[in-house]
């Protein structure tokens, strides 16, 4: 069951920023269709791209220390990417709503649409790798349908989009943090029963069957 919190806050995340960056750049626009057909695609490409790219399993099938790593920067890539949606969404406040040129349209859509959503694929591909038992896509789409439910309906109405966007790095932040810390003491995620955090050798597979004989060590003192 822990192993199901992460990818279900991740898709939890993931699903209420792709519903706050619609109502937060369509809201009050003329060529509605056209704005959501383009934003939709925006979403769905990034997050296939994501997905795609994220860290896998080596030819022989076994999840890898480099693996481990690479998804370890994952969750923090997500973490800095939903920073950057915060930081946007904050200047569009102040500003008083996104100017009309295709430039600042399109810095709106990577910062709130895009990064989010691809970051957040490369962070649940990397989950589905390393635990397919875990059913990662289920869990995904659970806290998706949470996160949508929350924020239609509770949210974002009584929030700023800022706060939102804020709220969602802290949530991420403690599943990265949480991810983490199953990595490192479970040795069972990796196949073969090798942890990411093993590669010191130890002595004893150094030893003929763990043990050196004493005879072996020094020598015996020369008789006088």
């Amino acid at each position: 069951m822990r192993r199901a919190i992460p990818p279900f806050m991740a898709g939890l995340v993931a699903v209420a920023v792709a519903e706050l960056s619609l109502s937060l750049l369509l809201y009050a626009r003329a060529g509605f269709l056209r704005a959501l057909t383009v934003l939709l695609g925006v979403q769905l490409a990034s997050l296939a791209v994501g997905l795609a790219t994220a860290p896998g399993r080596d030819a022989e099938g076994r999840w890898t220390s480099a693996s481990a790593v690479s998804l370890r920067w994952r969750w923090l890539v997500a973490v800095a990417a939903l920073g950057v949606s915060s930081v946007a969404a904050a200047g569009w406040s102040l500003l008083g709503g996104l100017g009309g040129t295709a430039t600042q349209r399109g810095v709106a859509v990577a910062a709130l649409a895009s990064l989010p959503l691809l970051t957040l694929g490369g962070v649940l591909g990397g989950l589905a790798a390393r635990s397919p038992r875990v059913r990662v896509g289920a869990w995904a789409a659970a806290g998706g349908a949470t996160g949508a439910a929350l924020l239609g309906t509770v949210l974002l109405t009584r929030l700023l989009p800022t706060s939102l966007l804020l709220g969602a790095t802290v949530l991420v932040s403690a599943a990265a943090l949480f991810d983490g810390g199953l990595d490192r003491t479970d040795a069972g995620l990796v196949a073969g029963g090798t942890a990411p955090d093993d590669d010191v050798v130890s002595i004893d597979s150094l030893a003929p069957e763990g043990v050196i004989p004493i005879e072996f060590l020094a020598p015996d003192p020369d008789p006088v």
